[in-house]
């Protein structure tokens, strides 16, 4: 590996040296990239991006310099920089991104983009703008306390841009669609360096595509999008504990909501470990905004069918809701701890096999005990009213996959340098089994979930590919933006 001053040095020169490896202070870099002549603004920092950590360590890029822009032209002088001299580089808001594909980029620059962390709601004007470190933590109170609402995923820390590009799934599905359906504009800065407005009235086109595949064709610095009046200032949460026994019970409830589930009521079913419960538990959380007797009477053909080893239900502002799910886990769960080992797969269904599911979760109780250090490994069902997703032209965005009735997730943890293979085999077979029986044929993942291994038909859409690939050459021919999930 070069050492960060003769990497940089290759960068100014453009030549190949082979120079001994070794790490240079960061306050080296900074008159290193000074020399460069980039023009970047005072604010903006230089710095060894090992001090900074991903959500997961698995396949993660490799950097060599970490630059944290503070202005829209430091972005756009780095872009340029980076092409021009064939860079690999990746601009990053939440960090929270898990594709192998990341493991593409080898000794690049990491552009952290936690600048850009501001949050302006217009009240009157029924909009929001971010900026391109907005994590969906930051939105919560300035939307209350502008008595505003939009979809937003289901934990905190993850980065918003990154969701809404891919699509965005949340508890508000069934209310106002995915987060992508909200948006109104972008300011994107290309590969050549240019900054440019999309929006249904400006490169109606590009807004198309980056509503489903944004992260292949620039950097969204800036997003604005429509907010809508609080749906109620107060949710209903309820959270319940069930043993594995409880299985067919559960995905007997979900199946009979396939078709036909409330727009306010959003379900998340998590398979987990829990030592105290003899090891495969569920933890299903349910969410509502109005009044807990709805939904308690939602949930009565499930709890009349099984009682709950463990129960809460309890009334929160919409903005605290986040944290109030899965008996307020989340400031404790890993879901926002960085620097972990994590190995995710992802799926869907558009309807469940329950003997399927019952087979999978008795093979994931298997793989529990087979394997104790993978017991931190958890499995997701996210369920949301899909009424207002489809309601949405399937042509006016490059988003493909809106008949989905649960989108699953697998999320994999242990040590780094084990299991790698079980876990892998385990993940795909267990996903090729649910899909097989998901009523999809050919198979459909939500790109935000894809593992990295999918072909773009799976995660694109192979009905989207051409529009997509025809404007992907005309915004970035030489394929600079190819480590999230590329199109080519």
């Amino acid at each position: 590996m070069h050492s960060f001053t003769s990497w940089l040095l290759v960068l100014g020169c453009a030549l190949h040296l082979h120079i001994v490896s070794a790490l240079v202070p960061s306050a080296n870099l900074s008159s290193v990239l000074s020399s460069l002549h980039l023009n970047l603004s005072p604010a903006t920092e230089i710095f060894d991006p090992n001090e900074t950590q991903r959500w997961t360590t698995h396949d993660a890029p490799t950097y060599v310099v970490g630059v944290r822009p503070a202005t829209e032209v430091d972005v756009q002088n780095l872009v340029v920089f980076a092409a021009l001299h064939r860079i690999p580089f990746l601009a990053t808001g939440g960090a929270h991104g898990f594709t192998t594909s990341y493991g593409a980029l080898h000794n690049g620059i990491l552009l952290d983009l936690s600048q850009f962390r501001t949050v302006s709601v217009d009240a009157d004007a029924n909009t929001m703008t971010i900026g391109a470190g907005v994590r969906f933590g930051d939105v919560y109170e300035p939307l209350y306390n502008a008595g505003k609402e939009i979809t937003t995923g289901t934990s905190s820390c993850v980065g918003m841009l990154g969701a809404t590009l891919g699509g965005g799934v949340g508890r508000y599905n069934g209310i106002h669609g995915m987060i992508l359906d909200a948006l109104i504009s972008v300011r994107l800065i290309t590969a050549a360096g240019e900054v440019v407005t999309a929006s249904t009235m400006e490169n109606s086109d590009l807004f198309w595509a980056v509503r489903g595949a944004g992260f292949n064709y620039g950097i969204v610095i800036e997003a604005t999008y429509r907010v809508t009046d609080l749906t109620s200032q107060l949710v209903a949460n309820a959270d319940f504990n069930f043993p594995l026994n409880a299985s067919t019970a559960i995905m007997s409830y979900l199946k009979s909501l396939e078709t036909e589930m409330p727009e306010k009521l959003s379900l998340i079913a998590l398979v987990s470990y829990v030592a105290e419960y003899g090891g495969l538990t569920f933890t299903l959380n349910a969410a509502y905004p109005g009044p807990k007797e709805e939904l308690v009477q939602l949930l009565n053909p499930l709890l009349d069918k099984i009682a709950p080893l463990r129960q809460n239900i309890s009334v929160v502002p919409w903005k605290d809701l986040t944290y109030a799910g899965f008996f307020a886990a989340e400031p404790s769960m890993a879901a926002c701890v960085k620097g972990l080992y994590r190995n995710v797969y992802g799926g869907s269904v558009q309807s469940y096999n329950i003997s399927s599911f019952d087979s999978f979760f008795h093979d994931m109780q298997g793989f529990y005990s087979k394997y104790p250090d993978a017991q931190s490994s958890v499995f997701f069902i996210e369920q949301f009213s899909r009424n207002k997703t489809m309601s949405f032209s399937a042509g006016s965005t490059a988003y493909p996959y809106r008949d989905i009735t649960a989108h699953l997730l697998w999320n994999f943890g242990y040590p780094a340098g084990s299991l790698e293979d079980t876990v892998n085999e385990f993940a795909v077979s267990a996903r090729a089994s649910l899909q097989a029986s998901s009523g999809f044929s050919p198979q459909q993942i939500y790109v935000n979930y894809g593992h990295g291994d999918e072909s773009p038909d799976v995660l694109y859409g192979a009905h989207k590919l051409p529009k997509l690939r025809s404007l992907k050459q005309l915004w970035d021919p030489e394929n600079v933006f190819r480590f999230n999930h590329p199109l080519v």
